[in-house]
């Protein structure tokens, strides 16, 4: 059975980066399904594209391959791998950190070693700074194909080794929730300025909070208030006034704060790549 490709990465839209990958896997087969996750993650940003793989995974079919490539290291030592997925997918990706929410929400079966000496695109061998076609496409494909198993990826190496980025706790009490926010630019991804959290939808709904409840909301960076303001929580933009602020579950499965048709980041001056301390109480 064949299994669709999606791929990311850092590589922009305005060049024929992507077109290459997508026909390297036309080359493998013809017949393949290649489809686009996003090729605007941030630049080098490792985090993000952790993140867009975890709330991505589970609306595809099982046994899909999925190409990651966000890869400063790029030609170095850094291991170049294919993950499997305990809930039944695979990750052809360099072992960077990009695996971190994945084998944080869904965990991670096996990983392996891609063997360069067997999947590696065939004319491409003088050029080191394009796994992303010549190494990741190429063995997904292979892999989706069924021309290889899994097993013929290369050698397994010990979950326990996979890079993870860092993890920021979040602790939830009676009537108050800590974490951290994280601060984007104001066009950051669907240039909404939404204020990303580390607060599982879960774990919140688990607190007995109903949706339009009044909560109120501190953000401090280095000690400092950045912003401080009771808002609503519930589950669409559309409850709250235009331009109000609103808690709600995002698509990532973490909380976000946003204003209705408005730029929450922009508006109050949040600093891209900061980390804001979070304190949510009710």
């Amino acid at each position: 059975m064949k299994h669709c490709v999606v791929m990311q990465s850092d590589f922009g839209i305005d060049s024929g980066l992507v077109a290459s990958m997508h026909g390297v896997c036309k080359r493998v087969d013809p017949t393949l399904e290649i489809h686009d996750l996003t090729h605007l993650v941030p630049p080098f940003d490792i985090t993000a594209a952790s993140e867009y793989l975890q709330y991505t995974i589970p609306c595809w079919p099982e046994g899909t391959v999925f190409v990651s490539v966000v890869d400063p290291g790029v030609g170095t030592d850094r291991r170049a791998c294919v993950a499997k997925t305990k809930n039944g997918y695979y990750i052809v990706t360099p072992d960077n950190g990009t695996l971190t929410m994945v084998q944080e929400f869904y965990g991670i079966e096996e990983v392996r070693q891609i063997d360069e000496s067997r999947h590696y695109y065939h004319g491409a061998e003088f050029v080191n700074i394009f796994h992303g076609r010549d190494m990741f496409a190429y063995c997904a494909a292979k892999l989706a194909a069924g021309i290889i198993t899994f097993e013929e990826v290369g050698p397994a190496y010990p979950v326990e080794e996979i890079v993870r980025h860092k993890l920021y706790p979040h602790e939830v009490g009676d009537g108050v929730v800590r974490g951290v926010a994280f601060g984007t630019s104001g066009n950051h991804e669907n240039g909404f300025g939404i204020l990303a959290t580390n607060i599982p939808n879960r774990a919140f709904v688990e607190t007995g909070i109903s949706f339009g409840q009044k909560v109120h909301v501190c953000l401090t960076l280095d000690g400092a208030v950045a912003y401080e303001a009771d808002m609503v929580y519930h589950k669409a933009f559309g409850f709250v006034p235009v331009g109000a602020p609103i808690l709600y579950q995002e698509m990532n499965s973490f909380l976000g704060i946003a204003l209705n048709q408005g730029n929450f980041c922009r508006t109050y001056a949040i600093q891209g790549g900061s980390v804001y301390d979070l304190e949510i109480r009710w």
